[in-house]
């Protein structure tokens, strides 16, 4: 259910359930589809999000994540940010700060890369070794075995996310999720709703591999390179999964 906008008689134009826009254009039942488990803490996703799989050899290894496009498609404060967290202060030798909410996309043992729209080049920051979520209510402080870019700072728009690939940007796109699932989100300190204090569980989700035709326009976060790296051809309006 769509959380409502306060205590006041309000009009709720669709309830939160599959998505309007067609993702198939070819039969969904010749498809071949793969049954997956998402990493928690990435909110409501819907069909068609490209997918990476988390490459840390810890934490959420193995799971799910949005795929990160390279910072020059990325739009930031616009779309395609369902898989980073920004950066709320100045990144600090091993420090780093986003909000709490974000926070939950992360575990200790996951690795983390950080990037920003300056183009100074994407670090991986290491394995994430501690994650403080409770001393301060305007941040959540996450340390890491490698990071020392300090200049990666709030004013170029740095941001951070989960290793999916081998190589620059390290985030390699895999799969497109075939439905609409609901991650979960992080606590929010600022915030008393019950709901909105429970910790996020993942998601059971499906993702599409292969013979699929998909509508180009149903795809989320699927730049160039993912288009690439899922090995599938842009026709006019339709991307062919072979």
């Amino acid at each position: 259910m769509k959380t409502l906008g306060g205590s006041i008689p309000q009009i709720i134009n669709n309830a939160e359930g599959p998505r309007l826009r067609r993702l198939f254009f070819s039969q969904r039942e010749i498809a071949l589809i793969m049954a997956k488990t998402f990493a928690p803490g990435y909110g409501y996703l819907q069909a068609g999000t490209v997918c990476a799989l988390n490459a840390s050899a810890a934490g959420n290894g193995g799971m799910l994540v949005p795929f990160v496009p390279a910072p020059e498609v990325l739009g930031i404060g616009q779309t395609d940010t369902e898989g980073i967290a920004m950066l709320v202060v100045d990144g600090v030798s091993d420090t780093i700060q986003v909000s709490v909410r974000d926070s939950y996309k992360f575990v200790v043992g996951d690795e983390l890369i950080c990037q920003d729209l300056a183009g100074d080049g994407a670090v991986d920051a290491g394995v994430i070794t501690a994650i403080d979520q409770t001393s301060d209510t305007r941040f959540a402080t996450i340390t890491c075995g490698a990071y020392m870019a300090t200049n990666m700072t709030v004013a170029k728009k740095a941001y951070c996310y989960v290793k999916t690939g081998a190589a620059t940007p390290y985030s390699t796109a895999m799969y497109v999720l075939d439905k609409d699932i609901d991650t979960g989100i992080g606590p929010d300190p600022n915030l008393s709703n019950m709901y909105a204090q429970q910790q996020p569980a993942g998601a059971n989700a499906s993702v599409v591999v292969s013979n699929a035709i998909l509508y180009k326009s149903s795809l989320i976060n699927a730049s160039a390179a993912a288009l690439v790296s899922l090995g599938a051809i842009s026709d006019g309006q339709f991307v062919i999964l072979k």
